[in-house]
């Protein structure tokens, strides 16, 4: 990975976790180390190095494993692990709208420790619940059980693997985790009764999940947020009907092909129309046939067509789709970046496939100059690159021509870094302005610390708005507000940006799984 990416992972960490945790990442993005090859490096007590250590395992940042030393742990770096802290502000709003406020608030329970007992999250999300987290919420801890229940049935949480058990006589030291595939999602058994007595303070009470830890399952969300692009692209492309049908032919896919396949296996129109009349959509059940022509006509190859009429089959083409997204999404950059005229030169070498300089300047119809100049721009940014081509022996003192066209692998992996680099920029500026106005920040937290204490004794609330408005001078309100306002479009703008890098990172899992698939 590039080093703008290792920057943003260590910076992330920093916000997170701390200094420490910040120099232990710090050294193992370059190689795996023990303990103690990390307590020479990195200068500070062996308490704080443990305990820092302990923090990034809990939440899967590192792991470790047996070294050349099979009695001494090494610990390994897990940088892609990292990069989803940008991401976690969407999976609560996904699990939120998919699930409810109730799941939501376990999620961020899993999510805040990195990997929890059903036990702990429970009861965590239950206190919150009754400070005031959720408006109207009637179903007690029986319902956020079950709410636990099946977020694990449907694959939000994964179960963690648990310590071997030591055979008597091993010396080996270093713990080996393992766990049971049919106990990946299958919930703990929980009593209710001893649930509610631990709620209530009562010691010694077991609910019976001690050591079942769990944690979130970010394959699953990744796969709901790769559906809601899909649907989004058909919705922007055609109509809401379109975008309903895609939904529903993603849900029937999964019945009959693994979730992360490059393309479906097929889909029966039976079957399609089926789902559509039990789901009440009968203009889309009228039109159906119709509706799937256009997707299938559509340049993106969203979908692709085996037969005709009520015995034809439908196959989703999802590597294929996500490749010609991710050139769009590289075609609104080069043009943001660039220039409508030298996207007009990229797109055109991507129609073409190989084209050279003379025939690329005739058909941009752009002046020879400035297309030479754009074009030289684009190779020397890498959005475009050269082919040689060696003529004949005979054809004279020149011996090779060259052609231009778009390796769109390495075009993606810039763009990649230059996501990096846009997140790592925004988190910096964003430090800088709570850094510069630290105090007015500081004050402010303090005058609403005693503005609530105030409420919580009854004080009359016009009387704390009129000391709130004396202690805060307007100046100080107007920079405040300032301040605030442009770290919140600093979030939005990480939030846009990690969506290309999701979009370029299922560009790129297609790309290495269609050539996996290859004989």
């Amino acid at each position: 990975m590039s080093v703008k990416y290792g920057e943003l992972c260590s910076l992330l960490i920093l916000e997170n976790f701390g200094n420490v945790a910040q120099k232990i990442h710090d050294e193992l993005q370059w190689a795996p180390k023990t303990h103690k090859l990390l307590l020479s490096a990195i200068g500070y007590p062996s308490g704080l190095v443990k305990r820092a250590l302990c923090i990034l395992i809990q939440y899967g940042f590192v792991s470790f494993e047996a070294g050349r030393n099979p009695l001494v742990a090494e610990y390994i770096l897990q940088q892609e692990k990292i990069v989803l802290l940008l991401r976690y502000p969407k999976y609560l709003s996904l699990i939120n709208s998919k699930r409810g406020e109730p799941s939501r608030l376990l999620i961020e329970e899993v999510l805040r420790h990195g990997s929890i007992t059903a036990t702990k999250a429970i009861l965590q999300t239950w206190k919150r619940i009754q400070q005031g987290a959720i408006a109207k919420y009637t179903d007690g801890i029986s319902g956020l059980k079950e709410f636990f229940h099946q977020l694990i049935v449907n694959q939000y949480l994964i179960c963690c693997p648990t310590p071997e058990k030591a055979v008597a006589g091993d010396d080996i030291r270093v713990p080996q985790f393992t766990v049971n595939e049919e106990e990946l999602f299958s919930p703990p058994e929980i009593d209710l009764r001893k649930l509610m007595d631990l709620e209530k303070g009562i010691p010694n009470s077991d609910p019976g999940d001690a050591g079942i830890l769990w944690r979130c399952n970010f394959d699953r969300f990744h796969q709901d947020l790769r559906d809601e692009i899909m649907v989004e692209a058909i919705r922007r492309r055609f109509d809401n009907e379109a975008a309903t049908l895609m939904d529903i032919l993603l849900q029937l896919m999964y019945e009959r092909t693994d979730a992360w396949a490059t393309s479906s296996n097929p889909v029966p129109f039976v079957a399609i129309r089926d789902s559509l009349e039990k789901k009440k959509w009968p203009h889309l059940s009228q039109y159906l046939d119709q509706y799937i022509k256009v997707i299938e006509e559509d340049s993106c190859n969203f979908i692709r067509r085996s037969g005709e009429g009520s015995t034809s089959s439908v196959f989703v083409n999802l590597g294929t789709a996500f490749q010609n997204i991710t050139a769009a999404a590289i075609e609104s950059v080069v043009e943001h970046r660039f220039g409508c005229k030298a996207a007009r030169i990229f797109r055109l070498v991507k129609k073409k496939r190989y084209i050279d300089q003379e025939q690329l300047q005739k058909l941009a119809m752009i002046p020879d100059k400035e297309a030479k100049q754009l074009t030289y721009k684009l190779l020397q940014e890498s959005f475009l690159h050269l082919h040689e081509l060696k003529k004949p022996a005979s054809s004279g003192p020149n011996k090779s021509f060259y052609l231009l066209h778009i390796d769109f692998k390495q075009v993606a992996q810039i763009v990649l870094n230059m996501c990096y680099k846009g997140i790592y920029n925004t988190l910096i500026r964003a430090k800088h302005e709570k850094t510069d106005n630290s105090r007015l920040i500081e004050k402010f937290e303090k005058l609403n610390t005693i503005a609530k204490n105030m409420r919580e004794q009854g004080d009359d609330e016009n009387y704390i708005k009129q000391l709130f408005n004396e202690w805060m001078t307007p100046p100080e309100k107007a920079l405040l507000d300032s301040v605030e306002a442009m770290v919140e479009k600093l979030r939005m703008a990480e939030l846009y940006v990690d969506e290309t890098i999701f979009l370029i990172q299922l560009f790129t899992y297609y790309e290495s799984a269609h050539l996996r698939e290859k004989p």
